[in-house]
């Protein structure tokens, strides 16, 4: 009995709790940490693969696998956590079964998770034919050689508390151990740029001027008024097609030469083409870069190819096909009249492209030759293409749905008539044919 009142007597102790579970990637300057609440069931490391490791996991009620899957970076040409979502979406659709593929939604997910502080997340449905029976996660980002992403797959579907849970225990759990990058560019990283990429015969003439947006290579003393007007640009185009600031994005590089033989000779070094075919351009926008010379500032051409950088490098846009894309930028350069002074003749007499066959043509700007009428058709193409672009954004028919338009459209492969359509008629419950009634019966 004294033994016994003795042992009650005795401090008791709380069970342990389970420690949270540590896991190093030094070869891609990473760690993941799980917290206690997941269990891990099952974790495999593998050799000499994309995929370092994969887990199989139960957190709560649901079953919770996923993998860390990293690819080249430089190779791929990886700018940003972005860049690493719209490969894993591009590689989905190479898939026969996933040619529709799409992510339902995608968020901004800030903290130490690569050389840029933050990581894009996204989700997708899990499908059984018709029966929704779970959803998948990305969390993409960067390391200094790599574009990493975290792919998950939850059964059942998580309700959205759940989601927002699992987001944060990655978003809380992944860690970068590498050197952080400066957004606004180093001295040394410009310099770089700029002799890698100059003409021959402006070695050691350069100028920079940094925004709030935008790095200005220039060897023109015009570059500071430029640098302003790039940014009206950029508020312009914000202004029409919203899209959020994300904190310490990297700033996008603008070449901007004092004269029309500078810009071609770059134009014709960095794309490998001739510098008879570079000087059919005023300017160009491509990779993560505008390039163009100094004429005057309020030419169209700077909106019309500031468009075109923050669709692909700012709304990662970059889909659709040569009609959408510019179609944006068109409608960013033209006034309402030139658009509605093409359309509404068109709409009229016919004078226009079937939209059926308008969304596969490859290049707007290659289509030339005349029209039934006699004029320049790339030229009446753009204004078709704008027009479009006017009438979904501005109709009562297109308005309320036009951001949907956007994502949805702007991510699809290019000129792939059928995913395009699927996507129209999701969004608009009309097919192309139905579409080109709408914009006919808007403009005549």
């Amino acid at each position: 009995m004294l033994i016994y009142l003795l042992v009650l007597a005795l401090p008791q102790t709380e069970p342990a709790s389970p420690s949270p579970l540590t896991w190093s990637f030094p070869e891609v300057q990473l760690e993941l940490t799980l917290p206690a609440e997941v269990t891990v069931v099952s974790e495999q490391k593998l050799e000499d693969s994309m995929t370092l490791q994969r887990w199989k996991t139960n957190y709560g009620k649901y079953a919770l696998g996923f993998e860390l899957v990293v690819v080249p970076r430089k190779e791929w040409g990886l700018r940003d956590p972005f860049d690493v979502l719209e490969n894993i979406a591009y590689n989905r659709r190479l898939d026969p079964k996933q040619l529709a593929f799409r992510f339902e939604e995608q968020q901004v997910l800030q903290g130490p998770l690569g050389p840029v502080p933050f990581a894009a997340g996204a989700t997708a449905g899990i499908w059984n034919v018709t029966e929704r029976i779970g959803t998948e996660f990305f969390v993409a980002g960067l390391t200094e050689n790599k574009g990493y992403s975290i792919r998950g797959r939850c059964t059942p579907t998580p309700d959205k508390k759940t989601r927002a849970a699992i987001f944060a225990l990655f978003q809380e759990g992944i860690r970068f151990t590498g050197k952080v990058e400066d957004p606004s560019w180093t001295e040394e990283e410009a310099l770089a740029r700029w002799e890698r990429d100059r003409p021959e015969d402006l070695a050691g003439e350069m100028k920079i001027y940094r925004t709030k947006h935008y790095i200005i290579f220039t060897n023109s003393s015009s570059g500071k008024k430029f640098a302003a007007k790039m940014e009206e640009c950029y508020e312009a185009i914000q202004e029409t097609f919203p899209f959020p600031e994300i904190p310490n994005r990297r700033l996008m590089p603008v070449f901007l030469f004092r004269t029309k033989e500078e810009y071609i000779d770059y134009y014709a070094k960095i794309a490998n083409i001739s510098k008879k075919s570079a000087a059919n351009s005023k300017g160009h926008a491509w990779r993560d870069y505008y390039a163009t010379y100094y004429d005057s500032p309020v030419d169209p051409v700077h909106i019309h190819e500031a468009t075109h950088q923050i669709f692909s490098n700012r709304l990662k846009l970059s889909g659709g096909g040569s009609w959408f894309q510019e179609g944006v930028a068109e409608y960013m350069s033209t006034k309402k009249n030139e658009r509605k002074g093409f359309a509404r003749t068109a709409a009229r007499k016919g004078g226009f492209t079937a939209f059926r066959e308008f969304v596969t043509i490859p290049s707007l700007l290659q289509s030339g030759g005349k029209s039934k009428t006699g004029e320049n058709l790339a030229h009446n193409h753009y204004l078709q293409a704008a027009s479009m672009i006017d009438f979904l954004r501005n109709s009562k028919f297109g308005k309320p749905h036009f951001d949907a338009f956007l994502k949805s459209v702007g991510r699809v492969r290019r000129g792939d008539v059928v995913a395009i359509e699927a996507a129209i008629q999701k969004i608009y419950e009309v097919d192309l044919t139905g579409l080109e009634a709408e914009w006919i019966e808007y403009w005549d």
